[in-house]
């Protein structure tokens, strides 16, 4: 297609998903669905018999479409369950959620109350009004007020919980609570009005986690006809919101592509009605389109975020097995791209688990299978890559079986998780350059560097600016650490500060940007222009030589060209910032330490940091160091105090400085 008419396609598509949908939604569909009769709505199931003959008629369609049934309640399907989680951790997740008790996004566990208030960010006690979802001011930066509280507990993973511990004691009581939750929200949040209907991302992964509930429950005693009849017509409320409100966007991302695999659940869930099938056939083929937008045929998503990898290799993931299972084969080249997100994956996590925090995070998943799981460990996803693609060196990354792997593939996943070999496989240096990211490790030390532009085609999306930015593990633990992400709209001074260029380990020209920030998920422009040079790895020492381009803008321009040389051996990290152009400027070059390493400066240009097991020094060629508390964030809406070395040196250019880290001893 010749790019003068790609674009008008992709003109029409915005006007059709952004202007005729939603308000064909606000003005005529949601008042449609509100007079949706329980008669019409089983028409619209293709039912004409009575209403209590439909549910048998339902389920009957509908058993073999989902990932798993309750008739796959056999003793080892269950015993495989509680080698993935304890069955004191299922029934306590399950207490706390009888009990209306919620832990979400650093929010410490909190007491909701009898009545759950829907519109509520629990946090800091404000409450949307329950009037037009278009017309409410989501954000309120004003009011310290975040959106994602309410958002997140409407998601409902609570389902998961609830139906592990149904099915391991078959207690009524936690049937009855999915009942009670269902009927409260849906009574709560009329289509159309609160908060809970603003964005389609919401109600899709919604979606997927209530169709979780159906398959978990619908067998239940005490769950009759009626209540499945709400739920269902709740279910296509939901698909006939997501179908009026695709969040289609010049960058599409995860808000869009959850919209897809939200279609996608619904559809195969209802594939039987002439909606079903529309639903399902959009899905599948936006599903394919999108992987080839969205992620670069190295394996990494364009948000350029460790944490939005993860949550955007579900979202591809999750709805290729179900379409799998329901003989829906998807494209060759979108498996080999899949295949290569998992590789990137596996590159990034560190030997103890732990990940690099690269880019936002929000701890957002499609599916939250424990209330405690451990967010920053993605080897759960690396299980069911395993299986999916039969790779030995995935099951060896995973380390074990996760109750990821069990409830997306069942006991013949498991089956095939065993037969794969164990063997160790050599850790090696790898380079993702269409990403940007590189690694160079051994089984001692992981260094991830991000070479590569701010995200989303100039956008910056959940891009940071922490262009030629690194992340140094050592020895079992973290050594020097990206500041994370801590808030979006609750604190949008912390969201600009923690995305900004001295949060990270990189080099500032001249206290500027190295990219302007427009609003708090997109930025001016990315001039950064990034360029690798040199990318050279051996089992004793690793090169990377690139360059980014985003001072060049400055009245006086400067190239930054940054060379990092890691000796694994002996564990010395070098890096070297070449500053070129004319004129004087103040280089300020950032290195953020873990939160609990003693560091001190013991000389302008020498510092010493102590971990729990080694010492490490830090000299500097020229420039002088000082050091500061700085804020360090592991997950949403947590932070903890840490120590940030900063090198300063003020000359003319062309210069150079360069930086040593060399672990002088192991702590005893």
């Amino acid at each position: 297609m010749r790019p003068a008419l790609q674009l008008l396609v992709r003109y029409a598509k915005a006007f059709e998903h952004r202007i005729v949908r939603p308000m064909t939604w606000r003005k005529w569909t949601s008042g449609r669905l509100a007079r949706l009769t329980d008669r019409e709505f089983l028409k619209l199931l293709s039912f004409d018999g009575s209403n209590d003959k439909f549910l048998a008629d339902f389920q009957a369609k509908a058993r073999l479409r989902f990932f798993f049934h309750p008739r796959n309640q056999k003793d080892f399907f269950l015993n495989l369950l509680t080698r993935t989680q304890a069955e004191d951790s299922i029934l306590s997740d399950a207490q706390d959620v009888l009990e209306n008790r919620f832990e979400t996004l650093g929010s410490g566990k909190m007491e909701l109350g009898n009545k759950i208030r829907w519109q509520q960010d629990f946090k800091s006690g404000k409450e949307w009004p329950l009037t037009a979802s278009s017309s409410l001011d989501i954000l309120d930066i004003e009011h310290s007020s975040d959106v994602k509280v309410p958002w997140e507990l409407s998601r409902f993973h609570q389902v998961w919980w609830l139906g592990k511990a149904y099915w391991l004691t078959h207690n009524e009581r936690y049937a009855e609570k999915f009942r009670d939750l269902i009927l409260d929200w849906i009574e709560n949040n009329p289509p159309g009005k609160g908060v809970n209907w603003v964005v389609a991302m919401e109600a899709a992964i919604r979606s997927a986690n209530w169709i979780a509930g159906f398959y978990f429950f619908c067998e239940s005693p005490s769950l009759q006809a009626e209540f499945w009849l709400k739920f269902l017509k709740g279910l296509y409320c939901h698909g006939c919101f997501i179908e009026g409100n695709i969040e289609y966007a010049r960058q599409n991302g995860n808000h869009f592509l959850s919209d897809v695999v939200g279609l996608i659940f619904l559809g195969i869930f209802f594939q039987h009605t002439p909606f079903g099938d529309r639903w399902l056939r959009w899905g599948v083929r936006a599903l394919a389109d999108e992987m080839e937008n969205q992620v670069y045929p190295d394996g990494v998503d364009y948000e350029k975020s460790t944490s939005y990898q993860r949550l955007v290799l579900e979202l591809f993931y999750t709805p290729a097995i179900l379409c799998m299972k329901n003989g829906i084969k998807m494209p060759g080249a979108f498996m080999e791209r899949l295949e290569k997100m998992f590789e990137f994956v596996e590159c990034y996590i560190r030997p103890d688990g732990s990940i690099p925090l690269m880019g936002d995070a929000d701890d957002g998943r499609l599916f939250r299978f424990s209330m405690n799981d451990e967010i920053n460990d993605h080897r759960h996803a690396v299980s069911v890559g395993a299986i999916m693609f039969e790779r030995s060196d995935f099951k060896q990354a995973a380390r074990k079986f996760y109750q990821d792997a069990l409830w997306l593939l069942g006991g013949e996943g498991f089956e095939t998780y065993q037969r794969l070999k164990g063997d160790i496989p050599t850790i090696v240096s790898q380079s993702f350059p269409l990403g940007g990211f590189y690694v160079m490790k051994n089984e001692h030390v992981h260094v991830a560097i991000d070479a590569g532009d701010i995200g989303m085609r100039g956008l910056g999306g959940h891009g940071h600016n922490d262009v030629l930015s690194f992340e140094l593990w050592a020895e079992g633990e973290p050594v020097i650490v990206d500041s994370g992400t801590y808030a979006y709209t609750f604190d949008a001074v912390a969201r600009q500060e923690l995305r900004g260029t001295r949060a990270h380990n990189t080099i500032m020209v001249d206290r500027n940007e190295i990219a302007t920030f427009s609003g708090l998920w997109r930025i001016e422009k990315d001039l950064t222009s990034p360029h690798v040079s040199r990318w050279q790895t051996s089992p004793q020492e690793d090169i990377l030589e690139a360059e980014h381009h985003a001072y060049q803008s400055l009245m006086l321009p400067v190239l930054v060209r940054r060379r990092f040389t890691l000796d694994k051996p002996r564990l010395n990290l070098q890096i070297s910032d070449t500053l070129e152009g004319v004129g004087k400027h103040l280089a300020e070059s950032f290195l953020h330490f873990a939160p609990g390493i003693l560091l001190s400066v013991e000389e302008g240009r020498r510092a010493i940091a102590k971990t729990k097991k080694a010492r490490y020094s830090i000299t500097a060629d020229k420039g002088e160091f000082s050091m500061s508390e700085t804020w360090f964030s592991p997950s949403y809406g947590v932070r903890e105090r840490k120590k940030t070395l900063c090198l300063t040196f003020n000359a003319d250019v062309p210069f150079t400085i360069t930086l040593n880290i060399q672990r002088e001893s192991v702590q005893e």
